[in-house]
């Protein structure tokens, strides 16, 4: 039976960014390899004067580590985060990595059907396998150390992280990542309702509808007096899955 991929997303400037001026700090990205399909979801730190560029970079950051990383049979996936570590901060030198500090959030699935999950920081990881609740792997508000979160450039090494290995499955699998100005707004109860909306209204669409779509949806979100930047991504993997792939 074949297995059959889909990833999308979108992310939108907040409303407090578009009344200063100041750009969207947040960053997404899908890419697939041989290493199989990854999506990354990235909120640069607001506080921080490189915060879109220390975003963007993580993104590519983990596409880079992760290529590399699944060419490595039976790597630890403390080594991928250690990857990730390296492979960014070489990507904002010679600025200081703290003036860039970023979260980083990935779901990727691998040739053989393995999924790796999680990331650093706060924001969203949630992943539902067949006819399960979905589960929340990143988002407990209590994870972090003191008030600060952890993230890429202000933690130490890949004990920030939480990655998790999953192995592979017959059944659809899907994983939601986003930034803290979609997740802050979620109802735990409703994590299924979030993600049945952004599957069966989303999926089937032609990339570019969807896209913009999906924008539209985000910039007019329901929440009153939301100001952070938002962004989402969706990773499918299903031996069904309907419409464009991309």
């Amino acid at each position: 039976m074949k297995r059959t991929a889909i990833s999308y997303g979108a992310s939108v400037q907040g409303p407090m960014h578009r009344r200063e001026g100041t750009p969207n700090q947040d960053a997404w990205l899908r890419a697939g390899g041989r290493f199989g399909s990854l999506i990354v979801v990235c909120d640069g730190m607001g506080s921080k004067p490189n915060a879109r560029m220390g975003a963007q970079a993580a993104c590519t950051a983990a596409r880079e580590a992760v290529a590399r990383w699944s060419m490595a049979e039976d790597a630890p996936v403390s080594y991928l985060a250690h990857l990730i570590e390296v492979l960014w901060r070489l990507r904002v030198h010679p600025n200081d990595p703290g003036d860039a500090a970023t979260t980083c959030l990935l779901a990727f699935v691998g040739p053989t059907g393995q999924w790796v999950v999680g990331g650093v920081g706060d924001g969203l990881v949630a992943l539902r396998t067949g006819n399960e609740t979905a589960s929340q792997y990143v988002g407990n508000r209590d994870g972090g150390f003191g008030n600060e979160t952890p993230a890429l450039g202000v933690s130490r090494g890949p004990k920030a992280w939480n990655l998790k290995v999953l192995p592979p499955t017959t059944l659809d699998r899907l994983a939601v990542l986003a930034t803290d100005g979609v997740a802050d707004d979620l109802i735990p109860e409703k994590l299924d309702a979030f993600c049945d909306w952004l599957v069966d209204d989303f999926q089937g669409l032609e990339p570019a509808l969807r896209w913009r779509r999906l924008q539209g949806e985000l910039r007019d979100w329901p929440t009153p007096r939301h100001i952070d930047d938002k962004t989402v991504a969706v990773l499918r993997m299903s031996a069904a899955a309907s419409g464009v792939r991309a």
